[in-house]
């Protein structure tokens, strides 16, 4: 059987973000005797126009791809219009380097809106993953949307998007290794009980819910570490005057991510823009941690993600309870650890999600542009359909002789 060509493109596809996390694993574990997969991949670059966040390439990532035998290739890039109706690349070689018919499928993972280079493929199929709410694309060779929850299924149906192509799927969870330590012993922490969180290290992003709940039932027998985070949680702890709280740094690093996860005993999460769906939060619930989050007035796909495994708040007096009841009620806490663990099985195991993606693939290359009509139809403008129509209307009985 003919293997499938499948393209990976990310702006930024190797950073230890959650969107980039995404791909690079369903690329890492795409079975080799199926697929033969190239991952496309851009440093982070300055913007034109509005400021955008800069991350590092992680060599961690890069590390974790070259092992599982994904062919790299650096795409140059100079800068980011974001100014530009489709956030063009400045100063690119990707179209010397990517050629369409050296591919099947193309995947990538966005906000929803259109984005270059996706709006220069114009014949082969590609497939988007929604990472963020942000518009929508009904490009006629946009083959199959991807929605980490029903949340954003609908969000994005509601904004123009075609819901014919819409399908759900989930984050494959890669856990390479079973043996991480923890951080106790190098923090003393004994048999504190621990809450903490881990996200990019961005202001744009901060919540002050987590800490300020936190400091309301902080005691000698509590502790709060965070891995990542922008520097505003730092002077919020300060402001609070909290006193066992551990800051630790960015890193797309499994062994020490999964270090800080099983220092835990809650994962407490707090991001103003709310989630979609989270990696972070999964590997949390890979190990049996309970979350608590709240609510945003953005995204809230993380109220699907976490289930009967936590409990999403609104205010930080809900907040403050919740911490305080899984810290104090041991039967609640055993009810929600066991819903956790069950929640990554149903939710995020690799082999299950990754046969899922297999089944996405596999569709699409036997039938990339079904419901050829409406497709047409959704790939432009409404007006445009509206004018198609009433021009068919008419020809319709014009010449119905």
């Amino acid at each position: 059987m003919k293997k499938i060509r499948i393209a990976f493109v990310k702006y930024g596809g190797l950073t230890s973000g959650g969107s980039e996390k995404l791909l690079q694993i369903i690329a890492a574990h795409l079975p080799k005797e199926r697929f033969y997969v190239t991952y496309f991949y851009t440093d982070m670059v300055p913007s034109i126009g509005p400021k955008n966040q800069i991350q590092p390439i992680d060599e961690t990532r890069v590390a974790f791809m070259k092992k599982h035998e994904v062919k790299l290739v650096k795409v140059s890039l100079s800068k980011v219009d974001l100014s530009s109706p489709f956030c063009m690349w400045k100063g690119t070689n990707f179209f010397e380097l990517f050629k369409e018919e050296d591919f099947d499928i193309v995947q990538t993972c966005r906000p929803g809106h259109k984005e270059f280079p996706f709006t220069k493929i114009r014949k082969i199929p590609f497939i988007d993953i929604i990472a963020l709410s942000s518009g929508s694309d009904n490009q006629y060779n946009l083959a199959r949307v991807l929605h980490l929850c029903s949340w954003s299924l609908d969000a994005w149906v509601r904004r123009g998007g075609d819901k014919a192509r819409a399908r759900l799927v989930s984050l494959p969870i890669s856990i390479e290794e079973d043996s991480y330590s923890d951080l106790r012993e190098r923090f003393n922490l004994g048999d504190s009980f621990v809450f903490g969180m881990h996200q990019r290290k961005s202001d744009d992003i901060f919540s002050p819910m987590p800490l300020a709940a936190y400091a309301k039932i902080e005691n000698k027998n509590t502790a709060f570490l965070l891995l990542g985070g922008g520097d505003l949680y730092k002077k919020q702890a300060k402001e609070l005057g909290i006193k066992t709280i551990y800051f630790l740094e960015q890193t797309g690093d499994i062994s020490k991510v999964f270090e800080f996860l099983r220092t835990l005993n809650v994962y407490a999460h707090g991001r103003k823009d709310g989630e979609v769906n989270s990696q972070a939060m999964a590997e949390a619930l890979y190990l049996g941690l309970p979350i608590v989050s709240h609510y945003s007035t953005i995204n809230n796909g993380h109220i699907e993600s976490i289930g009967n495994a936590g409990k999403v708040v609104r205010t930080v007096d809900e907040y403050r309870e919740e911490m305080t009841r899984l810290m104090n009620d041991t039967d609640y806490y055993s009810k929600m650890k066991a819903n956790a663990l069950q929640r990554f099985q149903d939710h995020y195991e690799l082999n299950g999600q990754i046969a899922k993606y297999v089944d996405i693939y596999e569709d699409v290359y036997k039938n990339p542009f079904p419901n050829k009509m409406r497709r047409f139809l959704t790939s432009i403008h409404y007006r445009q359909n509206l004018r198609i129509v009433l021009v068919w209307l008419y020809l319709k009985f014009r010449y119905r002789d």
